[in-house]
């Protein structure tokens, strides 16, 4: 039997309703899904350019919003050295706890707190550069949210933001009609802001931001990630009424069987959008 004959192990379902209240749920489960989904290449290029285009170095005072368990945030602590302080903050205690365990590992001094990113505790101009990933999607106020980042961001600091455009999913599933029924279903419910990327620039430009660049990259899904994210979409879908039982079961023995061919392909459309407060 070849590699591509073997079968693969099942893996649970990852769904993004769980991650607005992450400390109830399967927390080793979206640890791992997190840290996955972080390995991407695509996903660590946007990365890669954020660190670029803001400037993060030695000596520089960086503010991560919603540092989850810390993947990014750590990296950055050891770039802004000598001389440089990182600040972490996530909605989840339990992921902030996991963050503070790693950091301690790693030998590094991150100040690492529970906080909502609507609220930031730090004062006006406290950093030189700010950033914000997948967070504004799940806030009832993404607005204000991005007020605080700039509020925190000193006159001349730098501001990073990357999100996803959730119309841009796509699955190589070979019913078109169940596609779009599936995927539009997932984009209006799965989260509180699934378009937010659209409106983004203009309202960095209302906020008085400065030298507003947007890039993209089309994030491609490892065949895992994939099966695990897409594979229960069908059977949502269906319990909402959106296509009947008999799709949902199709849809979902489409990801199965495509999984385990080794043939399966999602991707996701990622934005980063940087910005500098005026001075």
């Amino acid at each position: 039997m070849t590699s591509h004959d073997a079968p693969r192990s099942a893996t649970a379902a990852i769904s993004l309703h769980d991650f607005t209240d992450i400390d109830h749920s399967a927390e080793s489960t979206y640890v791992a899904a997190l840290e996955a989904f972080d390995r991407l290449p695509l996903l660590r290029e946007l990365k890669a350019l954020a660190i670029e285009r803001t400037g993060i170095g030695p000596g520089r005072r960086v503010l991560d919003v919603g540092c989850g368990f810390g993947l990014e945030t750590l990296r950055l602590a050891a770039l802004v050295q000598p001389g440089g302080a990182v600040s972490g903050i996530d909605l989840s205690q339990d992921f902030i706890a996991e963050a503070r365990r790693r950091a301690a590992a790693a030998g590094l001094e991150v100040d690492l707190v529970p906080g909502d990113a609507q609220q930031l505790p730090y004062p006006d101009g406290a950093f030189d550069v700010a950033r914000v990933e997948r967070v504004l999607i799940y806030l009832e106020d993404p607005g204000r949210a991005l007020s605080e980042l700039v509020r925190v961001t000193r006159p001349g600091g730098r501001i990073a933001i990357i999100a996803p455009d959730f119309d841009t999913n796509t699955v190589n599933v070979d019913d078109p009609a169940l596609v779009r029924a599936v995927l539009a279903h997932e984009a209006d419910t799965a989260v509180v802001n699934p378009r937010l990327v659209r409106d983004l620039r203009g309202h960095l430009l209302d906020l008085g931001l400065v030298d507003v660049e947007v890039a993209s990259r089309m994030v491609v899904f490892t065949p895992d990630l994939g099966a695990r994210y897409f594979g229960h979409l069908g059977e949502t879908a269906a319990a909402a009424g959106v296509v009947d039982a008999a799709a949902g079961q199709r849809w979902t023995s489409t990801i199965e069987a495509l999984h385990r061919a080794d043939r399966l392909f999602g991707a996701i459309g990622y934005y980063l959008f940087t910005a500098t407060r005026p001075a």
